[in-house]
């Protein structure tokens, strides 16, 4: 729900934009960062505008155009710097709104990479799978680094992982809850 009352401090509206940009997966086409922010907030758009110019001139955020027609944003390194500062400003009934969208808009891309597995060399001609599983948060819920020996097996359990990472989840999770007669 849409916080009614204007916000029209240009320091709160800074942070605003820099923790949506500091939420999102990859750079954000520029209607994509208006939609972000004035649908969820009730700012004014040529305050959001002269605050965006502002954050890009002081090197928070980097603008660059994609192609003749599509300009993109990305928090920078000295932004994201400054999250404790924009983000202990911000009110949880500001972040939650922009966080539901954020989570909507990049939720297809987060679930089509949630499953990540490859192989890394340990030593010559040793070799282990890694494997990661994120949730619809990109929170990392499960990292395993396993030696493989061969590069063949790395990549066989690389593989498997790929396929069945919703049963090895489980199936770790059950070892991790299992009493123990020792106990």
């Amino acid at each position: 729900m849409l916080y009614q009352k204007e916000i029209d401090d240009s320091v709160l509206i800074q942070f605003i934009i820099l923790y949506t940009l500091s939420r999102v997966d990859s750079a954000v086409a520029y209607d994509e960062l208006i939609n972000l922010v004035l649908d969820n907030c009730n700012i004014n758009y040529n305050d959001f505008q002269i605050a965006l110019d502002n954050l890009v001139a002081t090197n928070h955020v980097r603008a660059h155009l994609e192609n003749k027609h599509s300009q993109k944003y990305e928090i920078t390194q000295k932004g994201l710097n400054a999250a404790d500062l924009f983000n202990a400003n911000i009110p949880v009934y500001i972040r939650e709104p922009i966080d539901a969208s954020v989570k909507e808009m990049f939720i297809e891309s987060r679930r089509k990479n949630a499953v990540q597995s490859g192989i890394l060399p340990v030593r010559n001609n040793e070799y282990s799978a890694e494997c990661r599983l994120l949730d619809d948060d990109n929170t990392q819920i499960l990292q395993l680094n396993l030696y493989a020996g061969s590069r063949e097996e790395a990549e066989r359990m690389a593989e498997f992982f790929r396929k069945n990472s919703e049963s090895v989840y489980t199936k770790i999770l059950s070892a991790f809850n299992e009493t123990s007669d020792n106990d």
